[in-house]
């Protein structure tokens, strides 16, 4: 019932895409966009985008107008915890558009799952629905104690020990 270190390294690529402006384009997108000749591991497409050029210049479209993002570290990563904690409700957590390969459809169901960049469809979260509120409560614990100004490695302490 624990996050793979896989699907919170997606929830974050995910969460830096969505910021206002974004820090990340998708990858996987630029080079399907350009026509990337695929790139074949285990009979499954992992093309990528690996060109700084086409990145950024997919960053300034995605950017319009809007200057970098500048936001430090220290606030992506509480508003990292606040994200998860608070704003996401529900719906497939994806870092590359998908409407290609799987038609848009109701996600009012899908709660922590992550979707796999290069295996569209396949949650590599696997949260069991009975730890679902368990991980929310972590998440919103994190923002509580970063938002304090407490110690990252508070967030890594056991919340049932004694004095947390």
């Amino acid at each position: 019932g624990t996050l793979s270190s896989f699907s919170l390294i997606l929830m974050l690529i995910s969460f830096l895409q969505r910021r206002t402006p974004p820090i990340l384009p998708s990858l996987q997108d630029i080079a399907f966009s350009q026509s990337w000749p695929p790139d074949y591991v285990n009979g499954i497409d992992c093309r990528y985008c690996t060109d700084s050029a086409a990145i950024e210049a997919e960053l300034a479209y995605l950017r319009g107008r809007e200057a970098p993002n500048d936001e430090s570290v220290g606030t992506l990563l509480v508003e990292f915890f606040r994200y998860y904690g608070y704003e996401y409700r529900h719906g497939i957590i994806r870092i590359r558009d998908t409407r290609s390969f799987v038609p848009p459809g109701d996600e009012k169901g899908y709660y922590l799952v992550v979707d796999n960049p290069f295996e569209i469809g396949k949650d590599v979260a696997n949260i069991d629905a009975s730890q679902q509120d368990l991980i929310k409560k972590e998440f919103r614990r994190g923002f509580a104690l970063l938002k304090e100004g407490r110690p990252f490695r508070d967030l890594l302490a056991d919340p049932s020990a004694p004095g947390e």
